[in-house]
């Protein structure tokens, strides 16, 4: 048995959630595949793999070797490529949690280019606006717009971008508009995530903090489904810039208390706190990076490593 090939093989049963699956992808038998992985797990003296006749479960050692496989594999790929000469090409998957409006909008239109560039990188786009634990969902890097929860991982801020308060005009001619901060604590607010908590939304005119607790009876974990909501009268909103000021263009949203400033939201990558970033994670920060700076105007902005 060869050991990168079962290392190999034990990454594809993971990431395809079969024994047959694996073995089809690697264009070999199932039985050699199941060998291989015994003889890993005797080799190893430990089990990486529940299996049954309808199930595939890793285990939580299985897990670990998982992400150490994967990165030794990746290793292994790079030193070979720059041996031959090709220290630009990348191979290898690349698992890229993104929200799911935000991922839409700025990481998918840069994907064509990174394959074609890199014809051996795989990407995988998992969309979701629920934050995804990395080192548990085997994902290499997470795109997060607003302050992360988790410090634990390596972050790198992207760009900063102005956030804006909104509501529709046919919600202003029914409520009024607030005309300053504490107004809004008698206004219906559209709430991000979720309603079991009050929310507090802060402000800043010449030097001075204001703080507005404010409430309402709709909220989401979707920033597309905020907007919805808001333009057709739902209440007030405090969403990026990029995402609403189209809409405040076309007249379908109102900006409420422009002489106030409201904190900018990051967009920042998160990464597993390991010494080295590998190449692939790197290529696509920095090409995400660019294209926000292209599509935001943000090209003043310093890099932020």
């Amino acid at each position: 048995m060869d050991t990168f090939d079962a290392l190999r093989a034990y990454v594809r049963i993971v990431e395809l959630g079969s024994f047959s699956a694996a073995a089809r992808d690697l264009g070999l038998r199932q039985p050699t595949v199941s060998k291989w992985i015994a003889a890993l797990e005797d080799r190893l003296a430990a089990q990486l793999l529940d299996r049954t006749t309808r199930t595939l479960r890793v285990t939580e050692p299985g897990q670990l070797f998982y992400q150490r496989a994967r990165a030794l594999l990746a290793a292994w790929a790079g030193a070979q490529a720059e041996t031959r000469g090709e220290p630009r090409a990348l191979a290898g998957r690349l698992r890229v949690s993104a929200p799911v409006v935000f991922g839409e909008r700025f990481v998918a239109p840069i994907a064509p280019a990174l394959l074609r560039s890199h014809p051996r990188l795989e990407l995988e786009l998992q969309l979701s606006d629920r934050y995804v634990d990395l080192v548990e969902e085997g994902v290499d890097l997470a795109i997060r717009v607003g302050t992360p929860v988790d410090s634990s991982y390596r972050a790198r801020t992207l760009a900063s971008t102005p956030r804006r308060l909104v509501a529709a005009p046919s919600y202003l001619e029914r409520f009024g508009a607030p005309v300053r901060p504490a107004a809004l604590t008698r206004h219906a607010c559209l709430l991000h995530r979720g309603l079991n908590n009050r929310q507090t939304w802060v402000f800043t005119r010449a030097g001075r903090r204001h703080r507005a607790d404010v409430t309402g009876r709709f909220a989401a974990n979707n920033s597309a489904a905020l907007l919805t909501v808001a333009r057709a009268g739902g209440g007030v909103a405090l969403l990026a810039s990029w995402l609403v000021d189209p809409a405040i263009e076309r007249g379908e949203l109102v900006q409420l208390l422009p002489d106030y400033a409201l904190p900018p939201a990051p967009i920042q990558a998160l990464m597993a706190s390991t010494r080295h970033v590998h190449p692939r994670v790197r290529l696509l920060v920095d090409a995400l990076q660019l294209e926000l700076r292209r599509a935001l105007g943000l090209a003043d902005q310093r890099v932020i490593p």
